[in-house]
């Protein structure tokens, strides 16, 4: 019996990781496609374990983007940052993470996993220690979740990790960490 199972288990699994062929009409998105949308959430900041944050940060984020498919799996993107932030204290951040990308696990499904990351210049007021100057560099990483409908607008959530430092540049590059939680919608322009 337990032998039975065994084999069942095994064709199962290699019918289903087989790799197969998607028809063109069936892909949620391809190579020369274009990507244009609006996220927005929260940031928490928080101490990574290697890091020596300390200030307590809390953050309204807004991230207008526009990407390009330079791949069936790989888009390249950019975005506008615009942080509100509540703590410690009320101030106003902008920028633009300028070279960002998203790797795509699969290419298709009701909802296509990807991660993402990128890089990018960020100016604030912000008075924390870990801060010491107006003009510094950000840098993100997380994953994310894209729905895959056939037309119109489609649902985005992304969970990140985001840094604001220096970059070393001048004096200590302490930097701040906060864990962000963006949704938005996105149209993918065939």
């Amino acid at each position: 019996m337990t032998r039975a199972v065994s084999t069942v288990i095994a064709i199962t699994a290699m019918i289903n990781f087989v790799p197969c062929e998607v028809r063109a009409q069936d892909r949620p998105f391809e190579k020369g496609n274009r990507t244009r949308g609006l996220v927005g959430g929260v940031g928490i900041g928080y101490q990574p374990p290697w890091a020596p944050t300390r200030s307590d940060v809390a953050f309204a984020a807004f991230h207008p983007r526009m990407g390009w498919f330079v791949h069936d799996r790989l888009e390249l993107y950019g975005e506008a940052t615009m942080f509100l932030y509540a703590r410690p204290e009320t101030d106003l951040a902008a920028g633009a993470g300028a070279m960002a990308g998203r790797y795509y696990l699969r290419t298709g499904g009701r909802w296509i996993p990807y991660l993402h990351g990128g890089v990018g210049m960020l100016w604030t007021g912000l008075d924390v220690i870990e801060i010491d100057r107006t003009f510094n560099f950000q840098h993100f990483i997380g994953v994310g979740w894209r729905q895959h409908r056939v037309r119109g607008p489609r649902l985005v959530f992304e969970l990140r990790n985001h840094h604001i430092s220096n970059a070393g540049t001048d004096g200590e590059n302490l930097g701040v960490n906060a864990i962000v939680a963006l949704a938005g919608i996105e149209w993918i322009l065939k």
